[in-house]
């Protein structure tokens, strides 16, 4: 039932896939995976990362699934082809490639690019014609020797390093460089030294529980390319952690993790199901999810994580291919009870009618899940709002130093309203940021500074306001009540403000994608007085599951 699962939906998205490529064997663009640059001509630079389609392409070729037309299809072998020559034509000579702007010299775009590549040309095996293997591992090479000088420095992403040293270990095995491996050892040792005690993988200074689901992939991966024993136990621990945060519903994560997202990719619990109980469990719990809109999978996604998504489920199928069947995974999580992860900011309550999510890093973000209905009964992601000069604020922004008090009947969570920064793009803002990227930006401590820059005014940019927050959630059996007090001199310059069920407030592509509890039916937001806030503003809110 699990490979029907993946191949199904590799299956079904193939046209898609062929249809963002332009095939034409006479076109300047052949190869290209970017329909909105080679169709449309609506973008000025191709995404490098959309090449990345190649190696779906390569698992169609290789794969003999049922009902499948691709199989060792000579034409999807040509068009697999001019998808490696293109890739190879947008390199920079410095072995590096764009993602986001032209001359970024992004890591991520050359890690993510080059592993793909790597599970291409091992999934085709000898049926590429010599020249065009040979050139593909050449610029594999070249962006292996790029990996090895650079790294990335706006931020620790704990996914981007995993790529990177799968993309290495991929690089080594072409061309028998040992300095990639010795580079990819670096990067896990890295990795592994920032991997919390509780278990999660850091991404910009926290947990989260969709992001995990990603980065475990290259990981995985990278324990069977390189046979490091350590990867497997840091795995495990991983997902113990992870298995607190799987929903009743068949979803994962949200606005109470670090970076806000719902994603869930499969392949790296399918790989270690047979070695893992808490792994084997998350790949049982959320394989029915795949076809649905209980999480984030193809369905709602943007072309941006689309070829991550479809590889991910190609690999998933590879790794349940031929497995024999087993007992029910079972629930490696307590039965009941206050699960705590001070490190991570995050926290479940579990009691025999529900089950409560909360992010005290992100300000006491609450989701509330009814076990016996398995959906989300109420949604409290705290109170945003405007300052009279229209900049955006909120009680919602990541801070795993607030104040927490956690224990099995309550939490309570200090913090500020703050100002955070919710920029859009101009075209004003875009010419200049064009100009400078074509021109001074070409340099690479330029390009450097400017993503550093951009991460700052983005990602980390907030600015505390003299309004204190303190929340309150307290767990009964059937109920949780919320207490909510905010006060301080600054509430007088606040435009208005409300409470809502379900905002986010980061610059994060990934997140916001929709899934279908956000749908149900659950006590709207509404405007609060600012003008209370001086003397003191109280408010509560009772949720209850059951009724």
């Amino acid at each position: 039932m699990s490979t029907t699962v993946y191949a199904g939906a590799v299956l079904a998205e193939a046209p898609r896939v062929l249809g963002l490529m332009d095939r034409g064997v006479e076109s300047p663009t052949a190869g290209c995976g970017d329909r909105t640059y080679w169709a449309w001509k609506f973008v000025d630079f191709p995404a490098a990362r959309l090449q990345e389609s190649v190696s779906v392409l390569a698992f169609l070729y290789a794969t003999p699934l049922a009902g499948s037309a691709f199989y060792r299809q000579p034409r999807l072998l040509e068009w697999i082809e001019r998808g490696l020559g293109f890739w190879s034509r947008l390199q920079h000579a410095d072995g590096s490639f764009d993602e986001a702007y032209p001359f970024e010299r992004s890591l991520a775009a050359t890690a993510f690019t080059t592993f793909y590549v790597g599970e291409a040309l091992e999934r085709l095996g000898g049926a590429l014609p010599a020249a065009a293997t040979a050139a593909a591992t050449e610029t594999m090479a070249r962006a292996g020797c790029w990996l090895v000088r650079h790294d990335e420095t706006h931020g620790f992403l704990s996914n981007h390093l995993a790529a990177a040293a799968a993309a290495l270990l991929h690089a080594h095995r072409r061309s028998g460089e040992r300095r990639f491996a010795a580079r990819a050892a670096e990067l896990l040792d890295r990795f592994l030294a920032r991997q919390s005690a509780e278990g999660w993988y850091e991404e910009y200074g926290g947990a989260d529980p969709g992001y995990q689901t990603h980065g475990s992939y290259y990981l995985a991966r990278c324990w069977q390319l390189g046979g490091d024993e350590r990867l497997a136990a840091s795995l495990a621990r991983a997902a113990r952690f992870l298995a607190h945060f799987v929903h009743p519903d068949g979803s994962l994560g949200g606005e109470y993790a670090s970076r806000d997202t719902q994603t869930y990719y499969p392949a790296a619990y399918e790989m270690l199901a047979p070695l893992d109980p808490a792994s084997a469990w998350i790949a049982e719990a959320l394989r029915p999810s795949i076809t649905g809109a209980a999480t984030v999978t193809l369905g709602s996604v943007d072309l941006f994580n689309y070829c991550p998504f479809l590889n991910n489920f190609a690999a998933a199928h590879d790794a349940c291919a031929g497995r024999a069947p087993t007992a029910p995974a079972v629930d490696p999580t307590p039965a009941a009870g206050l699960s705590w992860f001070p490190d991570a900011g995050l926290a479940r309550r579990r009691t025999a009618s529900y089950d409560a999510f909360v992010g005290t890093a992100k300000g006491g973000v609450v989701k509330l899940f009814d076990r016996r209905r398995r959906e989300l009964v109420y949604s409290d992601c705290g109170y945003l709002g405007r300052l009279r000069s229209g900049r955006p604020v909120s009680t919602q922004y990541l801070d795993r130093a607030r104040p927490t008090r956690a224990g099995d009947d309550a939490i309570e969570v200090e913090g500020h309203l703050a100002e955070l920064a919710r920029p859009a793009m101009t075209p004003a803002l875009f010419l200049a940021f064009r100009l400078f990227t074509l021109t001074a930006g070409r340099l690479p401590p330029l390009a450097r500074w400017l993503k550093r820059r951009l991460a700052r005014a983005l990602i980390h940019r907030r600015r505390p306001l003299a309004v204190r927050f303190l929340r309150r959630i307290e767990f009964g059996e059937g109920t949780v009540l919320v207490r909510d007090r905010l006060v301080g001199r600054d509430g007088d310059h606040l435009r208005e403000l409300r409470w809502d069920p379900i905002f986010s407030t980061i610059h994060m592509g990934s997140a916001r994608y929709f899934v279908a509890h956000e749908l149900h039916r659950f006590p709207a937001g509404g405007a609060v007085d600012p003008r209370a806030i001086a003397a003191g503003l109280e408010l509560e809110r009772t949720a209850s599951v059951g009724s």
